[in-house]
């Protein structure tokens, strides 16, 4: 029979042949599951046996059983060739591991910046695989089975890698049906518009008004939104102005669906983070995403 080259151990093909007979207990079914016939597998199970020098089976006829030597061999051998096969299944996968990402992003920024920009990156890295998943609040990498996530917060989370992408800032936008073909708007003008609030930023709307000159205003709420792609999308659908970031509505000022009332924007404590585990730094997925994106949002 074959053995390995340089060690005192039988070949790997001869050693799945007998896990397989054991596992069927039948030499034809062995057979047929690793696509040798019965006479093929009673072969190697014979030329196994007189490696070791010593019985594996008991055979009456077509039944087998096995020894006590082979019960205490095969309980060694099967562990180790289950090992062996996932170390080759991993190594396998490596590549493909390598050139994944799973990423839970922030959800106003996930569906305002991230999905419209993300087929940039798919056409310039067409070999990396992007799995996205949005996400409202905090997040633990270390508990999660994300590679990476880009957040919103107020100050740089701890304990993680990470790099700012764009510090939070707003501007005045709302659908042109609001505007009545006003070319310009007053700072007075706008306040008179129904004004959409965020939850988080409830003095957002009283601090850009102070900033175009117009203080002590009282303003008037027409609904409050958790998230800043509700208030987007309340804007775009007429409901009223809100203050969103400008890189959120690129396209949709483009296109004429948003208008933007003034070139004053304020800044807010927030910013949007990339963070990911220090264990995927080298990553190729990771690598290329993060440079990709750090380009994108400079």
């Amino acid at each position: 029979m074959k053995r390995s080259i340089g060690r005192s151990i039988p070949s790997s093909d001869s050693l799945i042949i007998f896990d397989a007979c054991v596992r069927f207990m039948n030499f034809t079914q062995a057979g047929n599951s690793v696509g040798l016939t019965q006479s093929a597998v009673s072969r190697q199970v014979l030329d196994l046996e007189q490696f070791l020098n010593v019985a594996l089976f008991e055979r009456s006829g077509r039944h087998l059983t096995l020894t006590a030597s082979g019960k205490e061999y095969w309980e060694k051998i099967a562990p180790l060739l289950d090992e062996l096969e996932a170390a080759t299944v991993r190594t396998q996968m490596r590549h493909t591991l390598r050139n994944t990402l799973n990423l839970s992003v922030a959800g106003s920024f996930c569906n305002r910046w991230l999905i419209p920009n993300l087929p940039n990156f798919v056409k310039e890295h067409p070999g990396i695989l992007v799995n996205v998943t949005s996400r409202v609040g905090h997040i633990d990498l270390s508990r999660t089975q994300f590679d990476a996530a880009i957040i919103n917060s107020p100050t740089r989370p701890p304990g993680t890698q990470m790099t700012k992408l764009f510090p939070l800032s707003l501007a005045a936008f709302c659908a042109p049906s609001l505007l009545n073909e006003r070319a310009t708007l007053s700072a007075k003008d706008i306040a008179a518009l129904p004004l959409l609030h965020l939850k988080e930023m409830p003095e957002a709307w009283s601090e850009y008004l102070a900033a175009l000159g117009l203080q002590n205003v009282k303003v008037e709420a027409a609904s409050y939104y958790s998230l800043l792609l509700l208030s987007c999308e309340a804007a775009l659908a007429g409901l009223g102005v809100a203050l969103l970031p400008p890189e959120f509505v690129t396209e949709d000022v483009r296109t004429g669906r948003l208008v933007r009332l003034s070139p004053m924007t304020i800044p807010t404590k927030f910013s949007y983070w990339f963070t990911w585990q220090a264990t995927e730094e080298r990553s190729d997925a990771l690598i290329a995403f993060r440079h990709w994106l750090e380009a994108r949002c400079q």
